[in-house]
């Protein structure tokens, strides 16, 4: 944000006297926010629900990042539309979610993802240590439809108004709406204010919104560490005091977090905030007990070389596979374990699948990994120990270049070899060009990357029936 413009923003944030109730409204000459930095297919919703007559505010992360100047991953919509009105007014569009109900507007590659406004629940102040915090339940509902489990939120489907809306959004930052009626920036949550001072809060009592949704704590080391801002004081403690709770999150909800991580562009600090906070040891207990050790302190620089080359592929707009990730970041512990299976008698191979299948599949791990990329990993390493084996000129290292996974094998190779001095000779067999064995005739093309060519065997002439040999 120019200076001017921000000189502007305190101007009226210090004349109003902020308190966390009160709202700021921002009109379009005192942001920097143009409609033409909206995508093409967010704001044709926007501008739908607004001649519907409705209510269309853009919301979220969206707005955070074009207030300050970042390109946003998407973009996520608020109206007072409920779901069914929206679907009506979308045919491109269906209804999803158990938790919340929200309607998805289906573009060619786009997904806009538009929710109704939620109604806020007046939350008791956290119990004393060691006593449950209640199960709530709105009580000016008829036939409420939001119940949490424990205190953890597990149906949400009461709606409100913009306000309400706002406080029940997890951070101040992402409480902040875009009004497509005038252009404006509505403020309910004095988010524009901990922008400005590079702050993450939490909307609310940490505790409190930690324990009903434990996913908020992975949320934050996220975004703060993605924006470079600082963590306010309670929250900090609160995450510090709460990790353990993660253990009540959903397993997909917190895979899809961590690969989010791994390509927030920040995966390095973020994993230096969680570790910090003890988040990750709680996710990962198998994995941080060994990087603990001194094998896995010898292995830590390989770790945090790979999530700085996380962060150099979403600088250059690259998107690997999860499964070459995830080898690279658990590499370190798959290869010790197999040298262990190896020194027991297992064959290589064999044993570079099994340490894969446990690392991976530990049942302490909090995060479900699908099976499918268990499988690619255990591609990936497997084809480790073939090119190992391998001159890289013959028939079979022919095949191995034709065999899916081998350009992330590649890949895998080249990064351990420049931790590993001993497989730089490997590397170099692998690149180097492929020769033909045999010189080609005169006149053919020659052809050193394709596969040599195969001869059918003739098959042998069948004898017809009720006909003896003589």
């Amino acid at each position: 944000m120019p200076l001017r413009q921000r000189q502007e923003v305190q101007e009226v944030l210090w004349e109003r006297r902020l308190i966390m109730d009160a709202c700021v409204i921002l009109k379009e000459s005192q942001h920097g926010l143009q409609r033409n930095m909206i995508d093409h297919e967010a704001l044709r919703v926007l501008t739908r629900l607004d001649e519907a007559g409705y209510k269309g505010y853009l919301c979220g992360g969206g707005v955070r990042d074009l207030l300050l100047k970042r390109t946003p991953k998407d973009f996520d919509i608020v109206t007072d539309a409920r779901p069914e009105e929206v679907k009506k007014i979308f045919r491109n569009s269906r209804i999803i979610g158990r938790r919340f109900k929200l309607a998805h507007v289906f573009f060619r590659n786009v997904i806009i993802e538009t929710a109704t406004f939620r109604a806020q629940f007046d939350v008791p102040p956290p119990e004393a240590e060691g006593v449950p915090l209640p199960t709530r339940r709105r009580t000016d509902v008829p036939d409420p439809t939001f119940a949490t489990r424990g205190g953890v939120i597990v149906r949400d489907n009461v709606y409100g108004t913009p306000e309400e809306d706002a406080h029940r959004r997890d951070f101040t930052i992402n409480g902040l709406f875009y009004n497509i009626a005038d252009g404006s920036i509505i403020d309910y949550v004095n988010g524009l204010r901990d922008l400005e001072a590079r702050i993450l809060r939490v909307i609310g009592d940490p505790v409190m919104r930690f324990h009903e949704d434990p996913v908020r704590m992975v949320r934050a080391v996220r975004i703060a560490a993605q924006l470079d801002f600082e963590i306010e004081e309670s929250a900090r403690k609160a995450i510090m005091q709460m990790s353990s709770e993660i253990q009540h999150s959903s397993r997909e909800r917190l895979y899809e977090e961590m690969l989010k991580i791994l390509n927030c562009g920040s995966a390095k600090s973020a994993f230096d905030r969680s570790w910090k906070k003890g988040l990750f040891q709680k996710i990962y207990p198998s994995f941080s007990t060994w990087l603990q050790t001194p094998e896995g302190q010898a292995a830590m620089p390989w770790v945090k070389k790979a999530l700085r080359q996380f962060d150099v592929w979403k600088q250059a707009r690259l998107k690997p596979m999860p499964a070459l990730q995830h080898a690279l970041l658990f590499g370190p512990q798959i290869e010790v374990m197999t040298a262990t299976l190896v020194a027991d008698g297992l064959v290589e191979f064999e044993a570079t699948l099994q340490a894969v299948h446990t690392v991976l599949r530990d049942k302490t791990n909090l995060t479900q990994i699908p099976k499918a990329m268990v499988f690619d990993v255990e591609r990936i390493m497997g084809l480790q120990v073939q090119m190992r084996k391998s001159s890289g000129q013959s028939r079979y290292a022919i095949r191995l270049r034709q065999r899916k996974g081998f350009e992330e094998a590649l890949i895998y190779l080249k990064f351990a070899s420049g931790m590993d001095a001993a497989r730089k000779e490997v590397l170099a067999r692998w690149l180097a060009p492929v020769q033909s064995e045999t010189p080609p005739h005169k006149g053919a093309a020659q052809t050193p990357t394709a596969a040599p060519r195969t001869t059918k065997r003739k098959r042998s002439p069948t004898r017809k029936p009720g006909k003896s040999a003589s």
